[in-house]
């Protein structure tokens, strides 16, 4: 009899340790956002933008148009949030009077992965449009933007070459 209840009581404390220990179902990332990775055009490799370049997001809301900084950072590459609308602009400032913009043109998926996670924001580009002051060109690398790290996008600067 004392076997039995120090096995029910050894399986009760297992299960408690097991429910303990289980892994939390949400993802810890909540927001999908697109990355661009920073290219040169000719050579194909990675180039860092310098920190004095600023990248805006340029969104309508209510009639309302809200421009915001999105990026203003030394790195190769950007990570950055879409709008809620079907439509997304990005501004890259260079300098005061020289920029580029870039438009995407996407489906917006709401997605659950778990009724206790919420709902988190997927989406598919449907089109995309730039000017070339400095970009050389844009390609979609993987038109779904979900919550997983990936990327997206390769932009394309000239070089002073180039120009």
């Amino acid at each position: 009899m004392r076997i039995k209840k120090l096995t029910t009581a050894l399986f009760a404390c297992i299960a408690i340790l097991l429910i303990a220990c289980e892994e939390d179902p949400c993802s810890l990332t909540t927001q999908s956002v697109a990355r661009f990775d920073f290219r040169d055009s000719q050579t194909h490799q990675g180039v860092t933008l310098t920190q004095g370049i600023t990248v805006t997001g340029i969104a309508t809301i209510a009639d309302t148009l809200n421009v915001d900084t999105v990026f203003n950072q030394a790195k190769n590459y950007m990570s950055v949030p879409l709008s809620f609308t079907d439509k997304t602009t990005y501004v890259i400032h260079y300098t005061e009077l020289m920029r580029d913009t870039i438009r995407l043109t996407h489906n917006n998926i709401p997605y659950v992965s778990n009724i206790e996670c919420g709902a988190v924001m997927h989406y598919q580009i449907e089109s995309l449009s730039y000017t070339t002051n400095a970009l050389d060109s844009v390609t979609i690398q993987n038109p779904s933007i979900t919550n997983e790290e990936t990327t997206n996008f390769y932009i394309y600067f000239r070089t002073t070459d180039d120009m």
